[in-house]
């Protein structure tokens, strides 16, 4: 009967690995300038937050009155009204899913919700319409940004 565990031999290959980087200074050099990078790691984070929280403050005051629409890419789980789903709207399209469609139904002329105006809004806001023309500007700079960093 053989009751050897051959798992054993497992370590002689972590014993290799071993020996190989103290001989080849190319690959030291390749994994020092990988630790290297993780320094700079939180800053590319912080810069991140910084312009997902900046472009969802401005989402909400240019297209959060935007009425909720089932057929159209701003729904009740999509849309600028809180910060919170802004967040996620910006991380949904910072990942590439039908960003171009967001952005359309973001344009002026969009039907707006009665019950999200605000007392300073113009009267007639909700005759002419929601949305802003800014939304070609406002969606093709974040996806442009989110994708240099």
């Amino acid at each position: 009967s053989q009751n050897f565990n051959f798992g054993f031999f497992r370590l002689f290959r972590a014993a290799r690995l071993v020996k190989l980087l103290r001989q080849g200074y190319t690959i030291r050099l390749l994994l020092w300038t990988f630790f290297q990078s993780f320094k700079a790691l939180p800053y590319v984070c912080l810069l991140i937050l910084m312009l997902f929280f900046i472009y969802a403050i401005i989402g909400m005051q240019v297209f959060g009155t935007i009425i909720l629409d089932s057929k159209s890419s701003i729904t009740r789980h999509n849309n600028f009204r809180s910060f919170s789903s802004a967040l996620l709207l910006l991380f949904r399209c910072a990942t590439g899913e039908a960003w171009q469609q967001i952005m359309l139904s973001c344009l002026s002329g969009q039907a707006c919700d009665p019950e999200s105006l605000r007392p300073d809004d113009p009267p007639d806001m909700a005759e002419t319409g929601c949305g802003s023309d800014i939304a070609y500007m406002y969606f093709v700079s974040f996806i442009f940004l989110c994708s240099f960093l």
